[in-house]
């Protein structure tokens, strides 16, 4: 899985995340000014659910995966 930036046709960003299959997994519900910042979001939300993940799994509490 990776994530994708995408322009919205309002001069605005959103990312998406993809499969293997290239089919969309997830969508950001919300957009953003600028490529950088939906950029930022998709990175947020990626280590918020890798942490989530750790906790549910008892994995280690520190660094990165």
């Amino acid at each position: 899985m990776h994530f994708e930036i995408r322009s919205t046709n309002r001069h605005l960003w959103t990312w998406v995340l993809l499969d293997g299959a290239q089919m969309t997994v997830l969508e950001s519900d919300r957009t953003f000014p600028s490529k950088t910042q939906a950029s930022a979001a998709a990175l947020a939300f990626a280590n918020l659910v890798t942490r989530a993940g750790r906790s549910l799994t008892g994995g280690p509490a520190g660094g990165l995966i």
